[in-house]
């Protein structure tokens, strides 16, 4: 079972917008749960979470990506911010990859050139850190960082405007 840790810090509108698209994956029965970390402490944003049934936890940005993994219900998780939008077959090429190559983290990369090139350097050559867009097992989380650089997936993901 896949389990989506959203980080949210912005106005519950971007969280809106991703879950916008995780709820057919859900409907599907391939996002079994979400979980939103919330480092605003805003009430709508929590209130959106509840209403979706979503777990919710207010916590640091820092610590976010490992507090919702600890409250995560399934193996492998997808790390989202608020606001991210994965094209609307993501959840067929994740469950390929998944299918495919089972112990390898992957990464719905940001549609755009620019931002693209942002996150494929660093990731080839900064620290193999968590960031947004990432697909991996729990326990890589849980330990706080990847241990190989991440498979590109052919779906991208974009921003939403707050």
């Amino acid at each position: 079972m896949l389990t989506a840790v959203i980080r949210a810090d912005g106005p519950p509108s971007l969280l809106a917008a991703t879950f916008a698209v995780l709820i057919p994956a859900v409907a599907d029965g391939f996002l079994g749960h979400a979980v939103v970390v919330d480092a605003g402490g805003d009430h709508d944003v929590e209130r959106l979470a509840d209403a979706t049934g979503a777990s919710y936890l207010r916590s640091g940005a820092a610590e976010g990506w490992h507090l919702g993994a600890a409250q995560a219900r399934g193996d492998w998780l997808v790390l989202l911010d608020a606001g991210d939008v994965p094209q609307s077959h993501w959840a067929q090429v994740v469950d390929r990859h998944l299918m495919l190559a089972p112990d390898s983290p992957a990464l719905i990369p940001l549609r755009g050139v620019a931002g693209s090139l942002r996150e494929r350097a660093a990731i080839s050559f900064g620290a193999r850190r968590l960031r947004a867009g990432l697909v991996v097992p729990k326990g890589l989380v849980l330990a706080g960082r990847l241990g190989g650089a991440p498979r590109r997936l052919t779906v991208r993901r974009e921003r939403a405007s707050g």
